[in-house]
Formats: C-alpha cells, structure tokens, sequence
C-alpha cells in the first residue's frame, strides 16, 4: 500500500488519492484478515499413507479461513473497489496510475479466487492477463518480483503448474536480491517435490540451504531436501541433511528417546525434528551398510543423538520386518559403546530382533556373544548392583544356546565323526560352566542331567556315568533321579564295551555296582528286572555263578517278570549258570521251564535245547560212572530224543547202547545201534557201532545178523586191516556155525579173495572150502590144489599151512591111488596094464608128494597107502582077466606066470609096509604105522601074525 499511495500522489489529484485510499484502507483490512495464501506456511499436515511416503513431504495450503467479521459491507467495497479500478484502467490514466490499478485489481482478483474452496476460473484468467499486461506494459516496474510472485500463483491456482514452477524459477534466478527470491525458490522446489521431480527439487532446495541460518525457509529447505535426496536413491546426502537438522537443537547431554528429543526441542521445532529422525533412519536403512551410525557421527557432537538413532533405526527396521538388519543395528551399538549403560539393553534387543524374525541360529549366536560379553560380570555381581532379572535372562540364555547347540550336535551325520564329537565335547563344556555358575537354579537337576547327556555322545563315557550317578543319587529327589540311575549302568556298560584292556575290570565292577545300586535304591524301577538280568550276564561271563544264581533265582521265585522276554532271559541266565556248576539236575530244570517259552527252530530255541539235552548227558555220564547202567541207559536215551543236534544225538544213542550192553539187555542195545547205525552210517563211532552190534548178536544168539554185520565191518575202507580182516573171518565163521553153507562159502571166498594174508588162516578157510565141496568133486580138488599151491607160494613157509598142504597133497594122491586102482585089468591085458602101470605112477608121484611134507601122520598114511597101492595091483594081477583060449596046463602055467608077476609087487607092498613100519625106531607111531602093521599080519602072518601084541607094543610108544 505504501508504494501505490506514494505513486498516486505523484501523479493523479486529490480526489483520486482520497479515493484510492478509501479503497486502500479497505483492502488493507481485508489483507490484515485474510492473508494470502501462498504467504501461509506451516508443517503440521503433512501425512502419508504409511508414516513415510514422499507425499507428505510439501508444504500444503489450507483453505483460506473466512473472518467472522467482514460482512456485507466489506464485501461491497471490495467489489467497489474492483469496479473503480477497472474505471481506472479504462480511462486514460497516468502510466504509475494504471500500473497501480492493474497490480491491484489482479491481487484483489487472486485473493477472491482462492478464498474459497471452489476457484473462480474467470477472476484468475482475468488476474492473470492483468499481470502479464503489467510486465509487457511497464517492463520497469518496481515491483515487478511481486508481479511476478502473483502471476506464479495465479498459473497455480489455473492447474497451469509447470509455468507457475518455471515463473517462480525466474523470479528467484532474475530478482535474487527481492524479499520474495527465496519464498520463490521454496514454491517452486514444494511444487517439483509434490510432482516427484526429485531432482529439479533438491535444486532448488540446495539453493536456500547454503543461505544464512537466519533465513525463514533453512530448516524446512534442510528438512525437504534431505527427503528429495532420499527419493533420489542417495541415501549419504540425505543423512547429511536430516543430521544438519538434528545438530541445530545442540543437547548438552545424551539424548536417548524420542520423547526426550520432544521434550528438548522447542514445541515449533518438535514436529520437524522428530520428522527428521525419521528421515534419517530411513536414509540410514536405505544406504548398503548405513546402519553403521558411528561412521557418520564419528567426528560430529552429534554423538549425543547415537543411542536415540540407533533405537529409532532398530525399531524402524523391525518395523519394516528387516530383523537382521535391525539385530545389526543394535548389536553395532553394543560392540561400538561397550561401556556404555545402554549397551547391554541394545544387545538384549538385537537377540530380540532375531527371535522375532524367527532367525534362530543368529539369535543363538547373538545370544553365545552375549554370555561371552556379559555373563562373567553379571553373575560376580550378583546380588549388587545386577537385577535379578539379568540373572534369570543369563541363565534363560545358556539354556537356549545350549538346547540348540546340543540339538545340533546330535543331528551332525554319523560320517562327519569328528565334527559331531567336537560339538558334544564344546556342549558338555558349556553345561558345566552353567552348572557352575547356577548351583542353585531349580532346573539344575535337569541340566546336570544334558551335561551327563552331552558327556556320553561326546565319548566322555566314564564321566557321564559319573555324572549320570550324582544326579540320580546326590541330588535332591527328583523324577529325573530313576532315568539317570538306568542311564548310568548304560554309560558304564558302553564304557565297558570299549575300554582298553587295562580298564576293563574296572569298567565291569563299575557296570555291576551301578546295576546292584540302581536296584536297591529304586525298587520300583521298570527296568529293574532289565538292569538286573543284564548284571547277571555280566557276572556270568566273569565265572561269578554263585552270585548269578543270587541275582536271578530271586527273580524268578518272585513276581513275575515284565515281560516273557525278561522271564527267557532269567531262566536261560539261571540253568546256564547250573550248567557251568556241573549242577546237570537244576539245569535241566531250568532249561525244561525256558524251551516252551522259545520260538521253534529260533536260534536261541536251539542252544537252549542242546544245553537241555547235554545236561541229561551230562547226568548219564555220572550215573555211567557210578556204574548205574540201567540209570545212565535211560539217561542217554533221553538226551538224545531230547537234542536238536545230530553229533550229541548220535553220541547219546551210541552211549545208551553202549550202557544196555553192559547191563545185558541185548535186545535193547542191539535195537539202540541199528537205529544209530541207521540215523549216522558216517559217525566215528559207526564202525564201533557195528562191532558192537555183532557182538551183541553174538551174546544174544543170532549168529547170522552178527555175521551179516561182520560182513559189513568187512567191507568198510576206512576201518583198519586186522579189524576189517577179524570181522571178515568171522562173518564166515557164523554163517558156518550157523549153518548158512552159502553165505558161510560166499564169505569165506570173500575172507580169501580180500586177505590172502595171514597165510595159515586162509589155508584153513580154504580146507573148509575143500571139505564143504562134495568129495573128489572138481570144485574138492581144485580148493586142494589152491592149499598146495598157497603154501608153496609162501615166502616163509609155515608148518601149519604145510601140515594143511600135506594133507591136501595126500587127498590128492588118494584120488590117484583110487583112479590107479579103478583100471582093470582086461583083455587085451597089453591095452589096459600099461594105463593101470600109468596110473599107478601117478599115484606113486602123488604119495611122494605128500610124504615129502614130512609130517609123521601124512608121510605114515602116504607110506602105508604106497604098500596098499602094489598090494592091489598085485591083486589085480592075480585077478586079471584070462583069455578064454587057455586051458589046462596052458592055463596053469599062465597062471603061474602071472602069480611070478605078482609076487614082486607083493614084495614091494611089504617092504613098503614094514618100511612104514619102521619108523617106530624114530618113536614114531600113527594111525597109517598101524595099518601097514596090519597089513604085514596079513602078507607075513608067520613074522607079522600076533598083531595085537605088536599094537600094544608100538601103542606103549606113544
């Protein structure tokens, strides 16, 4: 109003002066009511749709707010107004005059327009033409910036934003110096903002920022272009700018909250500054590696706001469900200020933030970092100046970290062997460091108990089995107290199972010991039984039978076991320990009571069986040797219905025969070894077998089975040759005795053929070959030649083989000496005498034969039968037929020819006679002696007649 006033009175008269500032006065009381709106700023509505979106980020109008009390009246001379100064620009006024009109009508144009909520698009296009007439009109106008500033608003209130934008862009860049250069820069960078042109915007934001800080705009610049900068991806300048914003308030002390960065600020400022952090926890989230504050507060007092960022950052990030990001906001907190009294909270928060984000093995992690970093100091100052709280959230830790990490150890693969046991042994290591520094924590049972746990996968086995033993019997009572004792005998029975050698007895007594002590102290134990029964195997391997039997005979004189499993187990355990005791009786008592309960054919069934049986065999023996036979008989009988092996069968049955033998009952033994001789022909003790069996026959009076069983024995190639040639002989023998002449022929062919050797044996069977064939028959004679033949095949000669070739060279001759005589003698006597003279020969050589033997009987017979031999060819002589042609003297003298003849033959027949005779010179006297001493009485009565005082004489020789 002062440059239009003063430019009236220059030009125009008083009436138009007055005028004007009638009008003048008015307007200005409408100006001081309702200011424009592009001079209205304020901060409080900006809003996005999440909290953070760039479209909160400009500076909005409000609606032009009505006074109350401008009424009609004032209304009226507003239009009064309007009128007169289009009167004004209608005449043909002073040039100042018309500028003044002309800038005035616009305003008032502009002002109408926009105060209410529709805008009046007439007045603003006619404000509009108005302006940019001015500027054409009056290039010189002073001012022209004010001009401009309205033309811009004019452009936006006609949605011509671009022009308003580039309007407003001249006026900043041709008028720098003009009051209205830096609300210029402002709108247009509001306007860029709203449109997302980041760019241009941070521009002209830029622009004001590096102006004095007493500029009205500096801090809203500094705030806008901060966000422009993070729109644009640079989240560094962005940081800068919102952390320019926080240092202007200067806190003298840590500031760590948000309501106490309210509660510092001034109340205009809170809004800006609790937006500002926002946008830098924004910025800070959006650069790689941004959440390292320290970096952009390291040489800045800004220092002051670290802990406020860092928990805005992190509740910013959780928020955003960025979980590790934001752990690693606070965890860098914590690492950076490790004195600090926030830092332990921090990290409590960045485990937190892992937990929430459902990320375990970081929150483990964070959590083992934690109770490296912090857990020392809390647990020393317990009871001081730490909260019991801490105390708990240390313990809640260690037993999280130690859940998973054992969780983890047990779920390494088996082939990754030394890794998995690496994690049991750190386990084990963090269990006792909890125990230690929670003794009294009530779940210490619990712990001691994943220590034990932890110990025994590690391969610690020796100190799990302790430490499974403190806590089922050192601790106070607790329902963990049962399982530990049982875990106990397990660590101690793995223990034992790879100890080394020098720790081997140690690891058994250990075993045993923790068995007896679980036993007693829990009675009630399910696994009682279990633990027992498996101590009792333990002592049964080290030959402690007697307390075997002290542990198990209890057991199954009492309630009955659990299960049929655990009753096997004590019966098998219990008639095993009777067995290794020779105690055979309660053995199979035992074993008697266990093989119903087994599955056929079951491995266990088998054994089971096989002790049974033995155990009665076992019995048998002692009765056998005690000399009860009948006892021991019906002993092994039953062991071997009872075994399931064929060798303790075979033995038992070979046994009981063997008994029934000695006791005489040939029925049963002989029935004992044909059903043994039957089961296993291939036994060791089959051959025994048999001879037992033929000997039984034998005693029982069937000579026929037992040569039957001699002729098998015979048979055998694997028997011994004497046995095989004894039982041979005697198969032959039995079926002689027997009367089974071909079977008894057919073995003793077979005796001969098979041993030809012992040669006097053979000899004899070949004699009773001889004497079995009808006399003189081709089969008698042939045998007799195969006895001559024998012996004279003999390397050295036996005399009793040779006695037998005697004789059969005797029989020999006697059946030449039968033929020799059997030749008549007949006409024509030349015909037949030299057949007779030929046989004769032969028969003379056959007694040769025999009599060279010389064997007294033989060479007597051979001897005496030679006399025989002239004295019936002299006969025969004497006896030959006459020719029938001789008569009378003829005939006489023929027959005194043929007595001549004869007589030497008789001659020959005494001499032979008496040189048989003879021999009773040598103290010889035999049967054939005698007969030739007959046969002299009978050819020399008158020397040889008292015969039977000679016999008697000769027989006194003997």
């Amino acid at each position: 109003m002062t440059v239009v006033t003063t430019y009236q009175s220059k030009h125009r008269g008083l009436p138009v002066v007055a005028t004007l500032l009638l009008v003048g006065t008015l307007l200005s009381a409408c100006q001081q009511s309702v200011k424009p709106s592009g001079e209205s700023q304020t901060i409080g509505g900006m809003l996005e749709r999440n909290g953070q979106g760039p479209d909160r980020l400009f500076m909005e109008k409000l609606p032009p707010k009505k006074i109350a009390d401008i009424d009609a009246e004032s209304q009226r001379v507003e239009a009064a107004a309007l009128n007169h100064y289009q009167r004004i620009l209608t005449l043909d006024s002073a040039p100042g005059v018309r500028a003044e009109a002309m800038r005035r009508s616009a305003d008032l144009r502009i002002e109408s327009a926009g105060q209410g909520l529709d805008i009046n698009a007439e007045e603003v296009a006619l404000a509009i033409g108005l302006y940019r007439d001015l500027l054409l009109e009056f290039p010189d106008y002073p001012n022209k910036d004010h001009v401009i500033y309205q033309l811009a608003r004019g452009y936006e209130l006609s949605g011509r934003a671009e022009l308003a934008i580039d309007t407003l862009r001249g006026l900043a860049e041709d008028f720098p110096q003009s009051s209205r250069a830096n609300d210029a820069l402002f709108r247009s960078a509001e306007m860029l903002y709203l449109r997302k042109r980041y760019a241009e915007a941070a521009a002209q934001y830029g622009k004001l920022i590096t102006q004095d800080a007493a500029m009205p705009y500096l801090q809203m610049a500094q705030y806008k272009y901060g966000w422009s900068q993070y729109q644009l991806g640079r989240p560094e300048l962005a940081v800068d700018a919102f952390t320019a914003i926080l240092m202007q308030l200067k806190p003298r002390r840590e500031v760590r909250s948000v309501a106490e960065l309210t509660a510092r600020a001034p109340a205009a400022k809170a809004e800006l500054l609790t937006d500002s952090l926002r946008g830098l926890c924004l910025a800070l989230a959006a650069k790689p590696e941004g959440h390292n504050i320290n970096t952009y507060f390291a040489s800045l007092p800004g220092k002051q706001f670290s802990p406020l960022v860092y928990s805005s950052l992190g509740e910013l990030l959780l928020a955003k469900q960025r979980y590790t990001d934001a752990a690693s906001v606070f965890d860098d907190f914590a690492s950076a200020n490790p004195q600090h009294d926030l830092a332990i909270s921090y990290s409590e928060k960045a485990i937190s933030a892992y937990k929430q984000g459902g990320f375990t093995a970081l929150m483990i992690a964070a959590q083992e970092a934690y109770i490296k970093r912090y857990a020392n100091d809390i647990v020393a100052a317990a009871g001081a100046d730490i909260a019991p709280a801490k105390l708990d959230l240390i313990r809640d830790y260690m037993a999280e970290v130690l859940r998973f990490r054992h969780a983890e150890a047990q779920q390494t693969p088996d082939n990754e062997a030394n890794l998995r046991q690496a994690r049991f042994v750190a386990v084990a290591a963090a269990y006792r460091e909890m125990l230690g520094m929670f003794p009294n924590d009530p779940a210490f049972a619990t712990t001691s108990m994943r220590y034990a746990d932890a110990l025994f996968d590690a391969g610690e086995l020796n100190a799990a089995a302790r430490q499974y033993t403190l806590v089922a019997y050192d601790l106070p009572a607790d329902d963990k107290a049962g399982d530990a004792a049982l875990a106990a005998v397990k660590a101690y029975r793995a223990w034992l199972a790879v100890a080394p050698a020098q720790e081997r007895d140690a690891a058994q007594q250990a075993v045993i010991a923790a068995s007896a002590q679980l036993a007693s102290v829990f009675p009630q134990h399910p696994e009682r039984s279990r633990i027992l029964l498996a101590s009792a195997e333990d002592l049964y391997a080290l030959k402690r039978y007697d307390e075997v039997l002290a542990l198990c005979v209890p057991l199954l004189a009492g309630a009955p076991l659990p299960t049929s499993s655990l009753t096997k187990k004590a019966l098998s355990v219990t008639a095993d320990a009777y067995f290794a005791q020779d105690n055979y009786a309660q053995a199979e008592i035992y074993y008697s009571k266990l093989l119903p309960m087994l599955d056929t054919e079951s491995a266990l069934q088998k054994m089971a069986a096989d002790r049974l049986s033995v155990s009665v065999y076992r019995r048998a023996e002692v009765a056998r040797d005690a000399g009860d036979n009948v006892l021991a008989a019906d002993l092994f009988m039953r062991a071997a219905q009872l075994s399931p092996t064929a060798e303790l069968r075979a033995n038992a049955s070979f046994d009981a025969a063997g008994q029934f033998y000695a006791s005489q009952n040939w029925r049963e033994a002989a029935s004992v070894l044909q059903d043994f001789l039957g089961a296993f022909p291939r036994h060791a003790m089959a051959a025994e077998g048999e001879k037992l069996l033929a000997e039984t026959y034998q005693k029982s009076g069937q000579p026929v089975l037992a040569a039957g069983v001699y002729a098998q024995i015979a048979k055998r190639g694997d028997e011994a040759f004497e046995t095989r040639r004894q039982a041979s002989a005697l198969a032959a023998r039995l079926y002689d005795s027997a009367g089974q002449t071909e079977a008894a022929r057919t073995a003793i062919r077979n005796y001969i053929a098979q041993f030809p050797a012992p040669l006097l044996e053979a000899q004899q069977f070949r004699q009773r070959l001889a004497t079995m064939a009808a006399a003189n028959s081709v089969e008698h004679l042939n045998y007799l030649r195969e006895i001559i033949a024998a012996d004279q095949a003999a390397e050295m000669p036996l005399a009793a083989s040779q006695l037998l070739a005697a004789d059969a060279s005797l029989q020999l001759a006697m059946v030449d000496v039968k033929r020799a005589n059997s030749v008549e003698l007949k006409l024509p006597i030349a015909n037949s005498l030299p057949r007779r003279q030929r046989a004769m020969q032969t028969a003379i050589d056959s007694l040769a034969r025999a009599a060279a033997y010389g064997f007294a009987d033989i060479t007597t017979i051979a001897g005496h039968e030679l006399g025989e031999l002239y004295r019936h060819f002299a006969a025969a002589l004497m006896k030959s037929e006459v020719p029938r042609e001789l008569h009378g003297d003829v005939l006489a003298e023929y027959t005194m020819l043929l007595e001549e003849q004869a007589y030497p033959f008789e001659e020959k027949a005494i001499s032979a006679f008496e040189t048989n005779l003879a021999r009773v010179r040598e103290g010889v006297w035999t049967a054939g002696m005698r007969k030739s001493l007959v046969a002299l009485a009978e050819l020399a009565p008158a020397k040889y007649g008292k015969q039977p005082e000679l016999e008697n004489s000769y027989d006194s020789l003997n």
